[in-house]
């Protein structure tokens, strides 16, 4: 379960749920930025079959503080891992 505490939106809530319910069955990463005013952006990336999730969260600039691959899968967002778990 994603356990980041940057409040999302439910617009971005909504773009996780289309990433969880892509029809093709692709794989998707999200990250969630903070601008240096305090807000807070939401990024999803495509992972192509083969590719590293770790690969692609570093080109992507999903990073700690640290320089590290931070990213989380759209199931795992709480809004989305709830709604999972009524079905």
């Amino acid at each position: 379960m994603c356990n980041c505490s940057k409040e999302i939106t439910q617009t971005d809530c909504a773009r996780l749920l289309e990433c969880l319910r892509d029809p093709e069955k692709r794989s998707f990463i999200f990250h969630i930025f903070t601008e240096a005013n305090g807000k807070t952006r939401l990024e999803i990336a495509y992972v192509p079959p083969g590719s590293s999730r770790n690969d692609i969260a570093l080109q992507r600039g999903f990073v700690d503080q640290n320089g590290i691959p931070e990213w989380f899968l759209p199931q795992e967002h709480p809004c989305l891992y709830h709604l999972i778990q009524k079905q």
